[in-house]
């Protein structure tokens, strides 16, 4: 492996940023956690069932952030040779894989719930992310620690892989970042449609709002890292590789609440209650054609002009809301009881992608 000694400067001032960026990754992750145990107990603690998912889930969520505490202490301490530190960034790169892989796992769940007929599109996607776990395995074991300069003071212990293969070491972050863009893709492909005809149910919405926020954030830390990986210095390379592990962990977790928290909601029929910020919250209010009301629950109209309903035969037109621009009538006649029905084509019923059952499991 060849790298260059950075000057004095460089060298401590890359230290630092390195230091910083771990730290702030790592105070995000657990203030995430502190956020987001109430609905951890609730939903998965007090759950009815466990599964795979729950498990990778608590893997990702406990093992990860006592793992990344030895990545602390071997940014800070003074101890370390670099024969000592050459062994140990090879335990730094399997906990960054370990985490993004296991959260590809879980996306890979979620789709085959999404899609539990197309059995090509879940093999597809292992296929990926076993190609994905390969390449990092191969990335890790050309890895190696971050050079310093004697004369810096600097012992701190950090990875980076070969930069004689700086072009294949990128592909530990587009690959990913590839397979989230499928991911997202195939959440886009199956959610937007009912949502555009307003036959989404919140469960649905919940799925794309969530996978809005989760691609966002993960695209541009990824996107970062990508970059940095092939054109920034030996000390800054992997920078963003921790961010990315400690994001993953916490969007993917905070993500897995807000859809077992939906599949309860569901199974409980609370869901009338439960509004998503995006599809619900800031739509915009709909204007009602039916008799010039406003959303209205029914109207009444008297074909006589009466006022009010008298012993004599007459007809009471009920018109009850419907969807837009459909009304369904019913005739009451006042005499003799008949009731007279109109049919008018009807929406589709609103429809859920995904069991509220198989919801409780992703």
């Amino acid at each position: 492996m060849q790298q260059h000694i950075p000057s004095i400067i460089p060298d401590i001032s890359e230290t630092i940023n390195t230091n910083y960026v771990g730290f702030a990754s790592f105070t995000v992750l657990i203030w995430d956690h502190i956020d987001t145990f109430a609905d951890e107990v609730e939903y998965i603690w007090k759950g009815p069932k466990k599964g795979l998912f729950v498990y990778l889930f608590l893997l990702n969520r406990y093992v990860t952030p006592l793992g990344f505490i030895l990545n602390l202490f071997a940014y800070l301490s003074p101890s370390w040779t670099f024969e000592r530190c050459a062994r140990f960034v090879r335990y730094e790169g399997c906990t960054v894989s370990l985490a993004v892989e296991v959260v590809g796992l879980m996306m890979l769940l979620r789709i085959k719930a999404i899609y539990p007929e197309q059995k090509w599109i879940s093999w597809g996607l292992g296929i990926l992310l076993l190609f994905e776990t390969v390449m990092n395995i191969w990335l890790i074991s050309r890895a190696g620690p971050v050079l310093h300069n004697p004369h810096s003071g600097i012992h701190a212990c950090s990875m980076i892989f070969d930069p004689a293969i700086s072009a294949a070491a990128s592909s530990s972050a587009w690959i990913p970042l590839l397979y989230d863009t499928i991911i997202f893709g195939l959440t886009l492909y199956r959610t937007v449609p009912p949502i555009r005809r307003e036959e989404a149910s919140y469960i649905i919405k919940r799925l794309l709002e969530d996978g809005l926020l989760y691609y966002s954030v993960i695209f541009s830390v990824t996107l970062v890292l990508t970059i940095m990986i092939l054109s920034a210095p030996s000390g800054t390379k992997n920078i963003a590789a921790q961010t990315e592990q400690l994001i993953t962990v916490a969007m993917m977790s905070r993500i897995t609440l807000n859809l077992k928290k939906a599949g309860r909601s569901v199974e409980e029929r609370t869901f009338s209650r439960q509004k998503t910020f995006l599809f619900d919250r800031l739509r915009r209010r709909r204007q009602s054609t039916v008799d010039g009301l406003e959303h209205p629950s029914f109207a009444l109209s008297f074909p006589n002009g009466e006022d009010r309903l008298t012993n004599q035969t007459q007809s009471i037109q009920i018109t009850f809301a419907g969807a837009v621009g459909q009304e369904t009538s019913t005739v009451f006649d006042g005499g003799g009881g008949q009731i007279t029905q109109f049919e008018q084509p009807r929406r589709p019923p609103v429809i859920h992608i995904i069991d509220p059952k198989a919801a409780e499991d992703v």
